[in-house]
């Protein structure tokens, strides 16, 4: 039945675990192997006395890490500098339809009964449910994102073309906050380091269930 169908497909729904979506682009010309590099992460004058800017850089420190670089005490020992960038723009508004449901028709069923003057079919009449029509909802939309640069120390201090990557990933979604998207923005960012130069992927992360 109709109904039975539509309850099956919202009950999958309800089921499938939300879903953390970034779009990841990366452009770089680091060559392989690169293990072992050591680098420092620069900082404008805004980010030296921020403490979100220290939680980034641990983040992306440890990400770093765990490709085989390794974080210098001073700047004169780096091979690298990185350099960070991050935040939430201030939102879209983005309107979408939204289906609305409610009866489409009428399925018969007809009972028998028997009376003093024979058997006669009397019938009933069950609602069937569908989208009749749609209605405009808008939501704000908010673009959290983490750009990361790297920078070759020794050609920048010469005064030649120094960066080596370029990394960026972002992710849509109505809420606000960015603490809760950063590990997740790393996550997509360094699943493949430094990966497919000139290339823009989608990277998906079941959430966990609240």
């Amino acid at each position: 039945m109709r109904w039975l169908a539509l309850f099956l497909v919202l009950l999958c729904t309800g089921c499938a675990a939300p879903q953390f979506v970034a779009q990841v682009g990366v452009r770089h010309t680091i060559d392989t192997p690169f293990a072992g590099k050591r680098f420092v992460f620069q900082r404008t004058p805004e980010q030296t006395q921020s403490l979100l800017q220290q939680n980034v850089e641990a983040q992306v420190g440890s990400a770093l890490s765990q490709q085989g670089l390794r974080l210098a005490e001073r700047d004169q020992d780096a091979d690298w500098l990185v350099a960070l960038d991050y935040g939430v723009d201030d939102g879209k508004a983005v309107t979408r339809q939204v289906p609305v449901w409610g009866t489409v028709g009428y399925s018969v069923y007809y009972q028998r009964i028997s009376t003093g003057q024979g058997v006669v079919l009397v019938p009933s009449y069950f609602p069937e449910t569908g989208v009749v029509g749609s209605v405009p909802v808008t939501d704000t939309v908010y673009t959290r994102f983490l750009n990361v640069d790297i920078y070759d120390r020794q050609p920048l201090q010469q005064g030649d073309f120094a960066k080596r990557y370029e990394g960026r990933a972002s992710n849509q979604s109505d809420q606000q906050d960015f603490d809760p998207a950063l590990p997740w923005l790393i996550r997509a960012l360094f699943q493949s380091f430094p990966g497919f130069s000139g290339t823009t992927r989608e990277v998906r992360f079941d959430l966990p269930k609240k």
